[in-house]
């Protein structure tokens, strides 16, 4: 398998700065290295100098790639040939709605020839919370990171980065914080460790020795569980059950039909940082039923179902 890693933060945060020093690190240590750019206007200019330095580069102008630009990056990934000991990575574009690409990244299974997905969120320090009204985007980015790294902290008085790190383990206290070094041997040793495992699933983590004798270990963040719904469910509760679900959920969706209203089926999902559950009228295949499909970070399966359980007490 192939170590597949996306790569987040605000516009500007510096993703393709932090590229341009992780490429060589990565490359010292025997290790691959192929890039989907995906920007709105500076994916070719960014190719040119990233491929400058050793990496197997795609640009994708055009559409932000958790949407508009989706297809084609799905079908970039289809097409990566098998390539034990490289890595993957996405630097995705400053708007990149983290949770809606995680979910396709976690879920298609013709991306098996990858891990799940690891995210390394890049975030300005000087600019943490001041976009206005995007503060709510920046956070989103940081609260599905697997790991984080700080940018431009040299121009912050010790009292304002304390507050900033504290402000993301507020919104992320699973993440790790990474220097570019340490994220690069990181990125090495986990490709080492499953380029003899020919596809995603199977085990849920990876554990492995360093050179000097230390233990490492990668569990896989993202997790994706479906589960049957009951055949109809009272409206109200089923509003409750979702806007009770357990954080470690990052996007839930499926297919549901209501008491009060049992003919037409219905698309939900959860809308992140709204209240409530978004419905969108359905005329599904006649074997179609109820269900939900979970994606996110250590869910608690069994809660999710005894949570599903009582919907049809």
């Amino acid at each position: 398998m192939i170590p597949l890693v996306l790569m987040a933060g605000f516009l500007g945060s510096g993703k393709t700065r932090l590229l341009t020093e992780l490429i060589p690190q990565l490359t010292a240590r025997g290790t691959r290295v192929r890039i989907i750019l995906n920007d709105f206007q500076n994916a070719r200019i960014d190719a040119a100098r990233l491929g400058a330095l050793d990496a197997l580069v795609t640009p994708l102008n055009g559409e932000c790639v958790c949407c508009g630009s989706l297809r084609e990056l799905l079908q970039t990934l289809y097409e990566v040939p098998p390539d034990p000991g490289s890595v993957m990575l996405i630097e995705a574009n400053g708007a990149t709605e983290t949770d809606e690409l995680l979910g396709h990244l976690t879920t298609d299974p013709r991306l098996a020839h990858f891990t799940l997905p690891l995210q390394l969120t890049v975030v300005d320090a000087a600019r943490w919370q001041k976009r206005w009204w995007h503060n709510g985007l920046e956070r989103a980015q940081v609260s599905t990171a697997t790991q984080l790294h700080l940018n431009w902290t040299h121009k912050l008085e010790a009292a304002r980065l304390r507050t900033v790190e504290s402000a993301l383990r507020d919104v992320n206290a699973r993440a790790a914080h990474v220097t570019v070094e340490h994220y690069a041997a990181y990125l090495h040793d986990l490709a080492m460790a499953v380029r003899e495992d020919s596809a995603r699933g199977g085990r849920s983590g990876v554990v492995w020795a360093t050179r000097t004798g230390e233990k490492r270990e990668h569990r896989h963040p993202f997790g994706s569980v479906s589960l049957p719904l009951p055949a109809v469910v009272d409206r109200a509760a089923f509003e409750r059950f979702v806007e009770a679900l357990p954080e470690a959920v990052v996007r839930a969706k499926g297919l549901v039909r209501f008491a009060d209203e049992p003919g037409p089926m219905y698309v939900w999902h959860r809308v992140p940082g709204k209240q409530g559950v978004s419905l969108d009228r359905s005329w599904p295949h006649a074997d179609a039923l109820p269900t939900a499909l979970f994606i996110g970070v250590e869910m608690p399966v069994s809660q999710l179902r005894e949570q599903i359980a009582q919907l049809t007490g």
